[in-house]
């Protein structure tokens, strides 16, 4: 480590993903000013199972100070440098509303018509939440904003949580916008202008869909379902033990028998699968309806089940558009010679694109 902090390049803050089965990490070094072409390096990545207990039922997203203590730990002994992380919070604590704003450059106090219009809608005081937005491509003479909200005490309880394990946050960001960076860090992703491209990022609670024209992120639906339903059903229905679950989960066949393990797998995700393959659909007939001309692009897979043929199949069936795994190509060449190299990247995929902020 001493040579890499010796040069240029900038260090990243650790993005730090998690959930209620799973801590996921990975902290990067930005191209030197003499060797930009290099592109971003990967310092380390972990992923680290949640401790005490092992379903996730009754263990809350938000992890102890004991437990992050533990976690900054092992982090340590696996590579990672420093104590800044790079955070997201729940989508399901977050808002996002479409509303008109004047242009930036009529002179208007746009950021407070946003927090006005945006307040309205959440039915509470302007001051109860942090806020971005930014403007959408325009639709004719309509001219909208897409705005993301999230309650200043869920963001001031995530800081103090992680400084009281001895973390620094560095900054804290939307969910939909590290999915969209982790995506872009893909092996083979090439952003289109005026072409709509779709990101899927299916976590345990719940699932995300982030669309995108061009290089501007424009609609986002959440799905309230993820991999944690189908955990449930490996547990609850087919009396797999936990180390059973996660290998379904993590589609390794290592059962004695893979022909039933193949049959539980296909149970179990066949309902999640359908599910988002027909949010998704929704949320890509909407975005069509209203940019009529932009022709359709892909679908970049993340998180849990990135790489499940059952989730592919389901949506080819519905869409019948490519689809590709969200792996940041740094990450598959640090990986290396797994066979589950590009299904663990798309994994880590949002922790890369915390990382990538390079904000510290």
């Amino acid at each position: 480590m001493i040579g890499l902090m010796n040069t240029s390049s900038k260090l990243s803050a650790i993005g730090l993903e998690l959930d209620a089965h799973e801590f996921r990490a990975v902290q990067l070094i930005a191209p030197s000013k003499r060797l930009p072409s290099k592109g971003n390096r990967v310092v380390a990545w972990a992923v680290l199972p949640r401790q005490n207990g092992v379903s996730g039922e009754e263990r809350t997203t938000m992890p102890s100070a004991d437990e992050l203590r533990w976690v900054a730990s092992v982090l340590g002994r696996r590579g990672f440098v420093g104590n800044a992380v790079s955070l997201t919070t729940s989508s399901k604590e977050c808002s996002s509303h479409v509303i008109d704003l004047p242009p930036v450059e009529s002179g208007a106090p746009v950021n407070q018509l946003a927090r006005m219009e945006v307040a309205r809608a959440r039915k509470c005081s302007p001051d109860d939440f942090e806020l971005g937005f930014w403007a959408l491509p325009t639709k004719g003479r309509t001219r909208e904003t897409l705005a993301v909200a999230c309650p200043k005490r869920v963001i001031e309880n995530t800081i103090e949580t992680f400084e009281e394990a001895g973390f620094e946050p560095a900054g804290i960001d939307l969910l939909e916008l590290a999915i969209d960076r982790g995506g872009q860090a893909s092996a083979r992703a090439v952003v289109v202008e005026n072409e709509i491209n779709a990101s899927l990022h299916i976590g345990w609670n719940s699932s995300l869909a982030v669309l995108k024209l061009g290089e501007t992120v424009i609609y986002v639906r959440r799905i309230e379902r993820g991999a944690g339903s189908v955990w449930k059903a490996a547990t609850v229905k087919f009396k797999m033990s936990a180390l059973g679950a996660d290998s379904i989960l993590d589609d390794r066949f290592a059962l004695d028998d893979p022909d039933c393990h193949a049959k539980i797998q296909r149970a179990v995700w066949s309902s999640l699968a359908a599910e988002v393959a027909n949010e998704l659909d929704v949320a890509v007939a909407y975005v069509s309806h209203s940019f009529r001309m932009a022709p359709l692009g892909r679908v970049l897979l993340s998180g849990y089940g990135n790489s499940n043929p059952i989730i592919h199949e389901h949506i080819d069936k519905v869409l019948g558009i490519p689809i590709e795994l969200a792996a940041p190509a740094e990450l598959v060449q640090s990986i290396g010679q797994r066979t589950d190299a590009w299904a663990l990247a798309g994994r880590l995929a949002v922790a890369y694109g915390l990382a990538a902020r390079f904000d510290r």
